[in-house]
């Protein structure tokens, strides 16, 4: 369907790479033929001024330009055009620094993409949800003013009674404009929320609170739930050999890369505790795969834990190693605290458990008790080699727990 020029929404893409370009210009192009007019700019500085001239209904920029290399400052500079005030932006970002999505978002970023991996069923999703929302917008003052005009045709109207019609109308659609900007701001505000408060809340917890999923008043509930503990060996030896800055530097590249691939499984982290993580899932919202996630979270974090230790061992002279512990079970779920402040998190057997199996997981090491194993997915049991170790005791819990080891495939 082809619109007239009037309904069609202008989107700006700010990329210098031709290949980058008319790959994702062909794919929107596709996608949205007939509602989209695309407009490239090839440097920043064109960027910019384009953004700022208010003829475009969104942008889609780079992180990285070859005038600009600092993704983080070229980010901020963009979010913080006037332009950028009534166009939403994009970043479909070359870039894999680690923490620059959340950075962005937290930023006023209406969506933000890598192209490491990147999903082409997710983009169009994401896209198709942006520009429907603008489309709204650019299309009701145009059909608003076609009714009218059919109206006074169909009813031979006259001048006076023309204009007082015209009044109505305009106040109609003033009200009109309202209501839509209202739903507009509500939906800026819930994510300013989720990404603000997201810094001290788990984004979890606040999403569900938002959507009606999470109680605030929630006393605790009995649910099956995975908790996953992590915890570098060593530390504090660790520690003694850093200088201040570089023990700050070093905890936020690990805290953010663990971070990353904890929600990307649907966890949700319960607290950093010095320089340890307790992440939850199957909580606040049930998930039946909360067992299956928690494990592949354990497994890829210890992977990506491996390939920061290279760079940490040139930039802070240290080669630090993780342990983590795995443990499922039905666990009492909910606000614990006083008047002044308090937590969502898990309390039960299953809590001690899996703090108990990550103080004994040497470094690189994945354990989970026998009954943890016994209820994995036959793909699990698959994709992992499970390795039998010496039984253990757990505190407060009698007589001696089978354990594995959990590792890839050789």
């Amino acid at each position: 369907m082809q619109l007239d020029k009037d309904d069609q929404l202008d989107l700006l893409m700010i990329e210098p790479n031709d290949e980058a370009y008319f790959r994702y210009s062909g794919l929107l192009s596709i996608w949205f033929s007939g509602y989209l007019r695309i407009k490239r700019a090839t440097t920043l500085a064109e960027g910019v001024a384009l953004l700022n001239s208010g003829a475009y209904q969104c942008a889609i920029a780079d992180s990285v330009y070859p005038e600009a290399p600092d993704a983080k400052t070229n980010i901020k500079g963009l979010l913080g055009e006037a332009g950028a005030g009534d166009t939403p932006i994009v970043f479909l970002a070359s870039g894999d620094e680690p923490g620059l999505p959340l950075f962005a978002l937290r930023e006023g970023a209406a969506e933000y993409f890598s192209r490491a991996g990147f999903d082409k069923n997710l983009f169009e999703y994401r896209m198709r949800n942006l520009l429907q929302r603008e489309f709204r917008a650019r299309i009701l003052q145009n059909q608003i003013g076609e009714s009218v005009q059919r109206f006074q045709r169909a009813q031979g109207l006259t001048q006076n009674e023309i204009a007082d019609l015209n009044e109505m109308v305009r106040a109609m659609k003033l009200e009109l404009e309202g209501e839509y900007e209202n739903k507009i701001a509500l939906e800026k505000e819930k994510n300013r929320m989720q990404q603000v408060f997201g810094m001290y809340v788990d984004p979890k917890v606040v999403d569900a609170i938002l959507k009606n999923e999470l109680d605030v008043e929630q006393k605790g509930v009995q649910q099956e739930i995975t908790v996953l503990f992590a915890d570098i060996r060593g530390y504090t030896t660790l520690a003694e050999r850093m200088r201040p800055e570089d023990v700050i530097a070093f905890l936020n590249t690990y805290f953010t890369a663990m971070t990353e691939v904890i929600m990307g499984y649907s966890g949700m982290i319960d607290k950093y505790i010095g320089d340890g993580i307790m992440t939850l899932f199957g909580a606040p919202v049930f998930e039946p795969e909360h067992r299956e996630n928690a494990l592949q979270t354990a497994m890829e974090m210890q992977m990506v834990f491996e390939l920061w230790q290279p760079r940490w061992e040139t930039n802070f002279g240290i080669r630090p190693a993780m342990g983590v512990g795995l443990a499922s079970g039905m666990a009492v779920v909910g606000n614990v605290g006083s008047f002044q402040k308090i937590s969502y998190t898990a309390v039960g057997d299953i809590v001690n458990m899996a703090a108990r199996l990550e103080s004994i997981a040497a470094g690189g090491e994945v354990l989970i008790p026998e009954d943890f194993y016994e209820k994995l997915s036959p793909e699990l049991r698959e994709k992992y080699t499970y390795s039998a170790r010496e039984p253990v005791e757990i505190k407060g819990k009698s007589g001696l727990y089978h354990i594995y080891s959990v590792t890839y495939p050789v």
